[in-house]
């Protein structure tokens, strides 16, 4: 999705880019032949979506390649009815994490808020938590309400939720009522442009509580605009922070390929993705959708690029079954680099159990 009020994610082109660049230079793409990349950006809206995977599925593609759309629900039925893969390393709605024929390399939203909710449970003991989230219907609303109430069940008794449009034209108000009552943590769910004004209104009224962002906000522009503020917001991602990935040759291609105003754990995302893809494909004998799919269904504890290792059998996260990892990671902003917060995976994948 680029160019849209709703939001625009340049990034993830770019860096799908770049990796197909890299991938063509220095692997020898999939069994000599060269990989070809073919963008769609939509609009945002259920038709684009459509149109969008209209143009790709007559392209006769061997995989789907998702970045972050919003209306991506509407296109998912074309894609399979087509026996086309769609993988994603930063699903954000509910077809993307259950469709038959779709393959999450991270859990997104979904496995973000799960693993912020296991953080601030388990290891913080928080008994305050208010979320300032989109006001949008679909997954994001139910993730936000399904997170109350494993809060509630790990006994967190203070839970405040706070739902805005991502287009309005002042945070301050909805922002000072999340920060009331000191909570001990406030997350925020909202696409990075909303994040980086929700940012830069904490920072000029002062919040004291540690603010927690998904993985779509996860960007410099971000980080940089909570001013001051900066040390006390956190962020969560299924992708490791890049000075903890030991410098191996995927990541070093990533630094070296993706301008550095469009690394984030999105663009990580989309680097990754292709280059999973693109190792899936090297391993079969033939590259067509369908031995691709068999290929993903079939991996169990395979290497991810910048990310936890994954497993496609469906059994992550059971009325998920499209989700391949569960596991994030806390960073902050430190010295205009995203750090660990934590040396750890998270993983909160169990609190499932609570509301299922």
């Amino acid at each position: 999705m680029e160019n849209t009020p709703l939001g625009s994610f340049p990034e993830t082109r770019i860096a799908a880019e770049s990796a197909v660049a890299y991938a063509n230079a220095t692997l020898d793409g999939v069994h000599g032949r060269p990989l070809e990349l073919v963008p769609c950006a939509t609009n945002g809206s259920p038709e684009s979506s459509q149109d969008c995977a209209n143009r790709l599925i007559a392209a006769g593609p061997v995989a789907v390649v998702g970045g972050v759309d919003l209306s991506t629900e509407a296109a998912m039925p074309l894609y399979q009815q087509a026996g086309i893969p769609y993988v994603s390393g930063s699903p954000q709605l509910s077809g993307e994490l259950s469709s038959p024929n779709s393959f999450s390399l991270t859990g997104g939203t979904l496995t973000e808020l799960l693993g912020i909710t296991e953080y601030l449970t388990a290891t913080k003991h928080a008994t305050k938590v208010h979320a300032l989230y989109a006001d949008l219907p679909g997954l994001l609303t139910a993730a936000i309400q399904g997170s109350q109430r494993i809060l509630r069940a790990k006994g967190v008794s203070d839970v405040l939720l706070v739902s805005e449009k991502v287009d309005t034209a002042d945070f301050a108000p909805a922002v000072n009522q999340v920060a009331s009552g000191n909570p001990d943590a406030i997350v925020v769910v909202f696409p990075a442009q909303s994040c980086a004004r929700i940012a830069q209104v904490a920072g000029t009224l002062q919040v004291k509580a540690p603010m927690y962002f998904v993985g779509s906000c996860a960007t410099p522009a971000v980080a940089r605009a909570g001013g001051r503020a900066t040390g006390n917001i956190n962020f969560v991602s299924g992708y490791l922070p890049l000075d903890a990935t030991g410098g191996d040759q995927d990541t070093k291609a990533f630094l070296e390929k993706v301008p550095e105003a469009s690394r984030s754990p999105l663009s990580q995302a989309s680097f990754s993705t292709v280059l999973t893809v693109r190792s899936l494909l090297a391993e079969t004998a033939q590259t067509t959708p369908t031995d691709l799919r068999n290929a993903f269904r079939a991996t169990r504890e395979h290497p991810n690029v910048m990310a936890h290792p994954f497993t496609c059998d469906g059994t992550q996260i059971k009325v998920f079954p499209s989700v391949c990892n569960t596991a994030v990671r806390i960073l902050r902003w430190s010295d205009n680099r995203f750090v660990g917060v934590t040396d750890a995976w998270v993983d909160g994948r169990e609190l499932m159990k609570l509301i299922s």
